[in-house]
């Protein structure tokens, strides 16, 4: 037995577990937030219990151990408010309290905090539709590779953001996929994980993505992202900046807390702390939604396919190609790739198999000195391609074949990194040209 057991960020002990550090206390102290995040409970446990009713107060999958012993004593046992606050800029946590503690807390400035000024710090995306889910295969998950450009060429780069080592930087968000997509983009030292995992921590400068965007699975998930634990807990791990990458509209229009975060930083600094991301790709023309920028090239668009991704790319290269620089060059679209192969001894079965079910190449760039095909374009839809294994199986053949066959094949994906006219074409000329 122990004299004292203190359990700290108690709103994530599970109850089995802080039951379990109780019975060794003679005396407990529980330390923690009802308005920060609970535990992570599995569900699926529940199914495979006994329809036995437990009480409200010590149902395991409605309670961490501070909830459960707050709903069972209430005001019997004593409590106490930690009021003072030291590590959040003043600025940053005044948001909190008022939001969430009913300014209760008392702020104060360090050395360090008078020196910041510019603590808050808002992105909005482009308009279009950024976020994806992946419903299948053995990975799934919701990520925005649009915030995560954003917040790697953009926000890093900013000068208006404080320089600091890369371990007092924090990037959060409330999706795993996306946690882990930014730790691959960006430097190692700059950690990127969940929300969850960040309770009960602290960075100099913490990063927010939400990940939702305006469509209509994206709407689905605001109820997860827009939690009012999960707004404060990322908010209140900044130390000295905070900012936050988000979609212009959902939030605007359809959140709460979030919605009230944009409006406290629109109103706390200036114009020209509230960004708009410059970061567009052609593929943006896909949705309803789209930057400005964009105008033009949809004005000129070309209509000979089905897809307007397609069409896109089309277009992109029917101006490109008249100029001089490819006057020893011509591009086709939806070419047979067996037709371009003058035997296929070099193939695996698999791949022969594929060839002869008439596998085509969305667009092929020509020599017209020989009339060899030079480069292979393929224009990667997200649901037809990275949300459908089979067809990441054929792409990888497809990839093989061409690889066996000395062809430099370009994919674009739709949903993935952003391209605009410049960047696509800079990559063909790298390959036909340079």
């Amino acid at each position: 037995m122990f004299d004292y057991v203190i359990i700290d960020e108690s709103s994530q002990v599970d109850l089995l577990a802080g039951s379990l550090a109780l019975s060794c206390a003679k005396n407990t102290i529980i330390v923690g937030d009802e308005k920060q995040l609970p535990q992570i409970v599995d569900k699926t446990i529940k199914e495979k219990l006994n329809n036995s009713e437990v009480d409200i107060c010590h149902d395991y999958f409605e309670n961490s151990i501070l909830s459960a012993i707050l709903r069972t004593y209430g005001e019997k046992i004593p409590q106490v408010t930690l009021k003072e606050h030291y590590r959040c800029h003043p600025k940053i946590i005044d948001f909190c309290n008022k939001r969430y503690y009913n300014n209760q807390l008392i702020a104060f400035s360090t050395k360090e905090h008078l020196k910041i000024k510019k603590p808050l710090i808002l992105y909005y995306t482009a308009e279009g539709n950024h976020m994806r889910k992946i419903t299948r295969g053995s990975r799934k998950g919701t990520y925005n590779e649009r915030e995560l450009e954003v917040i790697k060429d953009e926000v890093l780069q900013n000068s208006s953001v404080n320089k600091y080592d890369n371990d007092e930087i924090g990037i959060t968000t409330p999706y795993r996929m996306q946690a882990d997509n930014i730790q691959k983009e960006t430097q190692e030292d700059i950690e990127s994980d969940t929300i969850h995992k960040f309770q009960g921590r602290e960075k100099k400068l913490m990063i927010l993505s939400t990940v939702l965007d305006s469509s209509y699975m994206g709407k689905s998930g605001i109820n997860f992202v827009d939690d009012p634990c999960m707004v404060n807990v990322a908010v209140s791990r900044a130390i000295e900046q905070f900012v936050i990458v988000t979609d212009k509209k959902l939030f605007n229009e359809y959140g709460n807390d979030i919605k009230a975060l944009l409006k406290y930083i629109k109103y706390n600094e200036l114009d020209s702390e509230i960004i708009d991301s410059q970061i567009v790709s052609v593929f943006d023309l896909l949705y309803k939604d789209y930057s400005e920028k964009l105008a033009k090239l949809n004005r000129n668009l070309i209509n000979r396919s089905k897809f307007k991704s397609e069409n896109i790319m089309d277009t992109i290269l029917y101006y490109e190609f008249k100029k001089e620089d490819y006057k020893d060059y011509k591009y086709e679209r939806e070419i047979i790739i067996r037709n371009m192969l003058k035997n296929m001894d070099n193939l695996s079965e698999e791949e022969k198999k594929y060839v002869n079910n008439g596998a085509r190449i969305d667009f092929v760039i020509y020599d017209k000195m020989n009339n060899k095909p030079k480069l292979f374009i393929e224009v990667d839809g997200f649901e037809y391609h990275k949300n459908r294994p089979k067809q990441l199986q054929k792409d990888k053949l497809k990839n093989s074949i061409a690889r066996k066959n000395e062809i430099d094949l370009l994919r674009f994906e739709t949903g993935g990194k952003s391209y605009d006219e410049e960047k696509i074409i800079s990559l063909i000329r790298k390959k036909i040209i340079n």
